[in-house]
């Protein structure tokens, strides 16, 4: 593919990366192919592999600051250990997490009360990659579209729908509020809530399915 020549291009570019890595997620989803740091690589990297491959799937070599954020991502040479210790911290929450591919199935009329604790656990699982993700900023760009497909593996992989959470206009706000709320409190629960309103969005007319 040609490498865009002007900012339109290159934002269609990274758009069409998107779409594919997507793609890439849910088809990783329901194959069971297991989420760890590489995973997260990957899917930055089908985000950028055309438009900016230099830094496709990469860890930064330098120091961001995240405009309009009071938060300061973690120094570049602590990229790598911290995306590490993320894998490690990942493993342990989905082992604990196992019972929930037996309990989300493909009905939703026989809902009960064991059933909606385990999809908090799923949300809440999604929320934390997804902060961790864009607390660490490990990339040169894209940080936030890898967190918010990292965390819809997470639901997709236990058999609820990959969501789009709106960061535009006033919704940007909430977001970043949101993320900035873990970051002070350690308080998932607004952006849990995101989460939670994106899969009410998602659920008109959809129907859960977990994948063997």
């Amino acid at each position: 593919m040609k490498r865009p020549q002007t900012e339109r291009e290159l934002q269609k570019g990274e758009a069409i990366g998107v779409i594919r890595a997507s793609r890439f997620v849910r088809k990783c989803a329901h194959s069971h192919r297991e989420i760890n740091e590489g995973l997260i690589l990957e899917i930055h990297r089908e985000i950028f592999k055309d438009v900016w491959p230099e830094i496709a799937g990469k860890y930064r070599d330098e120091n961001l600051e995240i405009s309009k954020s009071k938060h300061l991502p973690p120094h570049h040479s602590k990229v790598s250990s911290l995306m590490n210790e993320l894998g490690k911290e990942l493993k342990q929450k989905l082992e604990e997490l196992n019972i929930a591919e037996g309990i989300i199935l493909d009905v939703v009329d026989n809902l009960n009360e064991k059933t909606f604790e385990e999809i908090e656990k799923v949300i809440r699982l999604s929320a934390w990659i997804h902060h961790k993700i864009t607390h660490i900023h490990p990339f040169r760009e894209g940080n936030g579209r890898t967190a918010r497909l990292a965390g819809n593996f997470i639901l997709e992989r236990y058999g609820l729908v990959g969501i789009s959470i709106k960061i535009e206009k006033e919704n940007k706000n909430q977001y970043c509020n949101a993320l900035a709320q873990v970051d002070k409190f350690e308080d998932y629960e607004p952006l849990v809530a995101l989460i939670s309103d994106g899969l009410i969005d998602r659920y008109h007319g959809v129907t859960m399915k977990h994948y063997n």
